[in-house]
């Protein structure tokens, strides 16, 4: 990565999802919340999704990891280090965005029947390990209490009982979501502004009953998104999420009629398929809003795609490579 040499000596280096006294030069050059990081030609994200990395596996029901292994997530974190320690540096990516699902599950059941919490935790002191801007959104699975039910077919349960204690872990210990678990930062590229926006859609296991369109952001979170997108008639915005947008989304998502009303977001950012998809979403004002889904990092280090803003494109790799699979116009 440019100018940022993997440290794994240092234990307190990471400069974003860090303790507070790391904000000082990257803070300040890099990024900033408001007033945006230092002018340059290109910006190259790296996107990953899906991690699904499970920290201290023995000290869970046997059963319960031995099921995660069939879908390959006990190596979850080995695959996030591998990746850390080779794909910034050989793509000089100026940083990482990891859209959610970083970890299996934020507390689960112990063979004496109590329950752990101990991942979130673990998870900012892995990456506290290496000296790289990461930005980071939410998932359901950071949300997720697991169960174990040695009588029913399906024996794995999961609920989302517990949002806020799980919101509150990553406000805790995470010092990108030091201010709440949606944020935005702004970007100079040449005399392109870029305002990347970061939404918290984590929740979704409503009843059918309730209605509610998925992906779900709260109603503050709308009226914030609302005012971040109207904040300024220069900048273009992109929105880096977990859970996607379907196909037929414009139709009843409260959401999604937040961004028609605003041609300059051209891109959402997405995981939690698990696949590599694009689609494009055209509106009525005549703008097309672009959403690109990456494939899960669990499965393989070679799940990435590069993102380069530029002061008149913005630029998306094939995933596991260098080569754009899409070009947007910035203006």
């Amino acid at each position: 990565m440019k100018n940022f040499p993997i440290n794994k000596t240092n234990k307190r280096t990471n400069f974003i999802c860090s303790a507070p006294f790391m904000i000082g030069f990257f803070l300040l050059v890099l990024l900033q919340s408001r007033a945006g990081m230092a002018q340059q030609d290109t910006l190259s994200i790296l996107h990953i999704t899906d991690l699904h990395v499970i920290f201290n596996q023995n000290a869970y029901i046997r059963e319960m990891m031995d099921y995660r292994q069939k879908k390959d997530y006990h190596l979850g974190e080995a695959r996030f280090r591998e990746f850390l320690e080779t794909v910034p540096q050989q793509t000089q990516s100026d940083m990482i965005v990891a859209t959610g699902d970083l970890i299996d599950f934020f507390e689960s059941e112990v063979e004496d029947g109590s329950m752990l919490d101990i991942q979130t935790r673990q998870f900012s002191k892995l990456i506290d390990e290496y000296e790289l801007p990461l930005l980071l959104t939410m998932g359901n699975h950071e949300t997720f209490t697991f169960e174990w039910n040695d009588t029913l077919e399906y024996k794995l349960l999961h609920n989302q009982f517990y949002t806020e204690r799980a919101r509150a872990l990553w406000i805790r210990n995470l010092d990108c979501f030091k201010n709440g678990t949606y944020f935005s930062r702004s970007v100079q590229v040449g005399n392109t502004a870029y305002k990347l926006i970061f939404l918290d859609d984590s929740f979704y296991e409503f009843d059918p009953e309730d209605d509610t369109s998925i992906p779900y952001i709260s109603k503050p979170q709308e009226y914030w998104l609302a005012n971040e997108l109207e904040e300024s008639d220069e900048d273009i915005e992109i929105l880096f999420m977990h859970i996607p947008f379907s196909t037929e989304v414009a139709e009843n998502n409260s959401f999604y009629k937040i961004l028609e009303k605003f041609p300059s977001c051209k891109l959402v950012v997405a995981g939690h398929h698990h696949k590599s998809i694009i689609k494009n979403y055209p509106q009525a004002s005549g703008n097309n809003l672009v959403q690109v889904q990456t494939a899960a990092l669990v499965n393989s280090t070679n799940h990435w795609r590069m993102i380069q803003l530029t002061e008149d494109n913005i630029i998306v790799s094939e995933t596991g490579q260098l080569s754009p699979e899409l070009v947007i116009e910035a203006k």
